[in-house]
């Protein structure tokens, strides 16, 4: 049985629906990630687990005791929130203290547990300082070890990160991922980013429109898309029209031009139907034995470091595609006519 069962819920604002129907199992230790737009439902989620939103219909279990309607501070649970949330007047120490004293926890017990905690985070020093003086990154690491101090069966994350400059950020979501994987944490983690869901997860819930659209580990959600939905939020690529010619056979065409794919698309020979690809997944020049092949012409290419992305024309549809930065290889010109090609396993086929 799962260690956190989120069964059927549903929050309503009146008439506004902004979560519905969420089903998700959650094993213990495990990091999973709510990933969508803004709206989407995500935080709703997160606070329901917190107790600061009580569900409209469904139950909320942690290790077999249902939860829904429990008190927040009786629910045992760590919150990191995005704006840090330290008490300005508290130096650091009393700060990742506060929860331990409301618990009763003797002096010297909480003495100990704020000293490993300032361990934990790697900033052993700054325990008399005051929230004022550390930096954005050090005041976001404290509110992970105030979380932590009371052992929390399951830690929320609501967006940590997105107040904090780009290096930071990777730096700090490779601690936190390290610190949850030492302690064996069950971790819930909201982020509209995806880079940060694909590299921090153990899965994946991508959301819209407070729906759970698809769920699956990072590999799956960004070379498996089922929706046209996930697809096109995760990650950069290519959304294109095509025909279905025989299902059984898995053979369509793209701007009128014959292609195979792995599996074998739902629909009636000559329906229309999306398909995806990554830029990744293209190639310019001599194609494999089996793989698709589609004439194009180049119509713009941007440099962006160690790739070349190029967008090729293929009928009226555009394809972007990828090329690594070798100083010996040269982009083609635009205007250029080419073949591009792609294997079959590598077509995705979108559901609507």
């Amino acid at each position: 049985m799962s260690f956190l069962e989120i069964k059927d819920i549903s929050k309503n604002y009146g008439a506004n629906a902004v979560v519905r129907n969420v089903d998700l199992n959650i094993d213990k230790g495990e990091f999973i990630s709510l990933l969508g737009p803004s709206g989407c439902g995500k935080t709703t989620v997160l606070r329901m687990i917190a107790g600061f939103e009580t569900p409209t219909q469904g139950t909320i279990n942690i290790d077999n005791e249902d939860i829904t309607t429990i008190n927040t501070a009786r629910r045992n649970i760590g919150m990191v929130f995005q704006a840090y949330a330290l008490f300005p007047n508290m130096t650091v120490a009393n700060n990742i203290a506060f929860g331990l004293k409301i618990a009763g926890r003797s002096s010297a017990e909480i003495k100990m547990r704020v000293a490993e905690m300032l361990d934990l985070v790697k900033l052993p020093a700054l325990g008399d300082r005051y929230p004022y003086q550390l930096s954005g990154g050090q005041q976001q690491r404290i509110a992970l070890a105030r979380a932590l101090a009371i052992s929390p069966r399951v830690l929320l994350l609501d967006e940590p990160l997105s107040a904090l400059d780009a290096k930071i950020r990777v730096s700090l979501r490779e601690e936190i991922r390290s610190v949850q994987r030492k302690l064996g944490i069950t971790t819930v983690f909201v982020t509209h980013d995806q880079e940060e869901a694909l590299s921090m997860s153990d899965r994946v819930v991508v959301m819209s429109e407070g729906r759970i659209e698809q769920l699956g580990t990072p590999l799956e959600i960004y070379n498996q898309p089922r929706t046209r939905f996930v697809a096109s939020f995760v990650g950069t690529l290519t959304i294109l029209s095509a025909k279905i010619i025989d299902s059984a056979a898995r053979r369509l065409t793209i701007c009128d031009q014959p292609v195979k794919s792995k599996l074998s698309p739902e629909g009636k020979t000559g329906q229309e139907i999306s398909v995806a690809l990554r830029p990744e997944a293209i190639r310019i020049g001599k194609p494999g034995a089996n793989s698709n092949n589609l004439n194009a012409n180049v119509i713009d290419i941007n440099f962006l470091g160690s790739i070349m992305r190029v967008k090729v024309r293929c009928g009226t549809q555009d394809i972007l595609l990828d090329m690594f930065n070798q100083s010996k290889g040269k982009p083609p010109a635009i205007g250029s006519a080419v073949t591009v090609s792609f294997e079959p396993d590598d077509l995705v086929i979108l559901n609507a």
